[in-house]
């Protein structure tokens, strides 16, 4: 359990979520830079990234722990937007495979860690 001045808790989610058109863009140097960016944000924004993974080049699963005052879906645009942009940045060449300056399809599924415990969701994700 983690605490802050007020609570104690422990809230894991893991997020799921596809690119544009589900366009295999995530291989290679891209992939690679994505992963350090997700951690980069997320220690930016005060939230752990616990592991993330990206699965057929196309969607990423995030393991990700935040305080509970954080809403699960701005979570997510934080992560998405700003990876979003910072590839965009560094790797323009996939703009050519996307169109209308999207990455990032505009849903994500999300779930907690309550009966499932977080290293089963890690060996998951880890799998895939």
């Amino acid at each position: 359990m983690k605490k802050t001045r007020s609570c104690a808790f422990q809230a894991n989610y893991h997020l799921i979520w596809a690119t544009k058109y589900r366009r295999k863009v995530l291989v290679g140097s891209v992939e690679v830079r994505l992963l350090e960016v997700l951690k980069m944000i997320a220690e930016n924004h005060g939230y752990q990234l616990l592991t993330a993974r990206v699965h057929d080049g196309d969607h990423v699963y995030v393991f990700v722990s935040a305080e509970p005052k954080v809403c699960i879906s701005g979570i997510v645009c934080v992560l998405k937007s700003n990876s979003a942009r910072l590839l965009f940045l560094e790797f323009p060449q996939i703009k050519k495979y996307l169109w209308g300056g999207h990455l990032w399809s505009e849903g994500y599924a999300v779930r907690t860690a309550g009966d499932v415990t977080s290293a089963k969701i890690e060996d998951y994700i880890n799998r895939t």
